[in-house]
């Protein structure tokens, strides 16, 4: 499957891509994300929050639980997403993704991806405080940040200034999109939870929580990219790094 990145696609069309790039490179997405997921969640949520032990019911220290929430929020989303961008562009070179290229290719940018998530969540979570609106309205115009720095091999603050230009005319549209798939995804994730939660054996809780976790991730963050290189299209924005493909091209083996 060889796909156009710039392209420009409707929600439905992106949805749809994001659905079958995950189905048809299903090993490849899973294990990459299940790199960064697994060895965290086993430690902080499974042993240090208690949930290999006690299952659903565990009660994770004050201490364990905000670890797991800023490890969330600031370190895997970034790695995981820098992981599967250096993937869905292979692909769209008409390459078959793996596991050991991804890691090859991205490894260079995984630092720097985690420091522009982690000013962009600070500077989010100072507008939150401060009026509400002003984090929402910087969560929609920075969120392309992790993507910005692997594909435009840009710096953290750099990378900010690029999603700023691709969101710049189209706001309420990246809003509405990302806000549409959250919303399919928080579905996803919160039947996976529940019926995980059901499950009295500690390490098999564990199990599902952290296949689930690695799931929707790997969604959201091939949906993101796509989005990226979908709001790109419509900014003509010039290309630094990866070149478009040429669609008249062979497509490799």
């Amino acid at each position: 499957m060889r796909i156009d990145l710039d392209q420009r696609r409707d929600l439905g069309e992106l949805v749809t891509l994001t659905f079958q790039l995950f189905g048809r490179h299903l090993a490849v997405f899973l294990s990459l994300t299940l790199l960064v997921v697994a060895p965290i969640q086993l430690v902080v949520d499974g042993v240090w929050g208690r949930y290999l032990a006690d299952g659903g019911d565990a009660e994770p220290s004050t201490a364990a639980a905000t670890t797991s929430m800023l490890l969330g929020v600031l370190v895997i989303p970034p790695l995981v997403t820098a992981l599967l961008v250096v993937s869905v562009q292979a692909i769209a070179r008409g390459e078959e993704p793996t596991v050991a290229g991804a890691l090859r290719t991205a490894a260079p940018r995984l630092v720097y991806a985690v420091c522009a998530v982690i000013l962009y969540s600070a500077a989010v979570a100072a507008g939150l405080v401060a009026l509400v609106v002003p984090g929402i309205w910087l969560a929609v115009r920075w969120y392309f940040c992790a993507q910005a720095v692997v594909i435009d091999r840009l710096g953290p603050v750099e990378a900010l200034r690029r999603s700023a230009q691709v969101v710049e005319t189209r706001w309420w549209r990246t809003f509405g999109v990302l806000l549409a798939f959250g919303i399919v995804v928080a579905i996803l994730g919160a039947a996976g939870i529940g019926m995980a939660r059901q499950i009295e054996n500690g390490p098999i809780f564990t199990t599902a929580s952290i296949i689930v976790q690695t799931v929707t991730l790997s969604l959201t963050s091939i949906f993101g990219t796509l989005l990226f290189f979908d709001s790109r299209a419509r900014t003509a924005l010039p290309w630094q790094g990866t070149p478009p493909i040429d669609p008249v091209a062979p497509e490799r083996p």
